[in-house]
């Protein structure tokens, strides 16, 4: 087996096409933090997390001891949520305490053209998916989705999902935005203060509007850029040695 550090980012495959996977953080000495099948965080062997299947390195964390740290606190936590805090999300939660899934955000994106493609969301959606900025944003998607796969490291994948993730992102951060309002007016309304129920989707809805339309768009560019310099780092570094 593969020697893995303290910090890494580990992937198996879980169906034979690398189309799912699972995540887990090193912690080291052969030791891996993962959310179980059941959503329980917990310690385990390499072996264990392996199942029988490669592991593949795919990102390290710049805090190694940082990231070792957090996902240590969750240890025996079960916050499970296919959408919002899957195994993914923990993991990236580890690294640099942002939760995001790249495998929710592919599958969106796919579910989204598809649907639009198919006229599902409208004769406006089908000739937008229909399009060439549609058919560029697809094609940035599946080409990731083929790089994760294959092992490319993870600025390469990002460079090259960066206008997939124009499309996704956005949506992703809509979908959380409005789950968040709503169950927050919800718990107002059960509580008897309707019109803190009123200002929660008033508030709610403006700041989900405007994370969705400009900080995530923003946010997508800028990581994009960096991945770009990581990988001209890298190419430096190789260059060098």
């Amino acid at each position: 087996m593969k020697k893995f550090k303290a910090g890494d980012h580990l992937v198996t495959n879980i169906d034979p096409f690398g189309l799912t996977q699972h995540h887990g953080l090193c912690v080291g000495h052969n030791q891996v933090i993962h959310q179980n099948k059941d959503g329980m965080v917990e310690q385990v062997t390499l072996t264990e997390f392996a199942e029988g299947t490669e592991i593949r390195r795919r990102a390290i964390a710049h805090d190694k001891d940082a990231a070792v740290k957090r996902a240590k606190s969750l240890l025996g936590y079960q916050p499970y949520h296919l959408l919002n805090s899957n195994c993914e999300h923990f993991v990236n939660w580890c690294i640099d305490e942002t939760y995001r899934s790249e495998q929710i955000n592919d599958s969106m994106h796919l579910t989204v053209q598809a649907s639009a493609r198919i006229g599902l969301l409208g004769l406006s959606a089908k000739r937008i998916a229909q399009g060439n900025v549609a058919n560029v944003a697809l094609a940035s998607t599946a080409a990731k989705i083929i790089g994760e796969r294959i092992g490319l490291p993870s600025s390469v994948n990002k460079v090259i999902g960066t206008p997939g993730d124009m499309v996704t992102k956005p949506i992703e951060t809509l979908l959380d935005g409005a789950s968040e309002t709503i169950s927050t007016s919800a718990d107002h309304i059960r509580g008897g203060e309707y019109s803190k129920a009123a200002g929660t989707l008033i508030t709610g809805a403006a700041k989900t509007t405007v994370d969705a339309t400009v900080v995530t768009p923003l946010k997508v560019v800028g990581d994009g850029i960096i991945a770009v310099a990581d990988i001209g780092k890298d190419t430096w570094q190789w260059f060098k040695s």
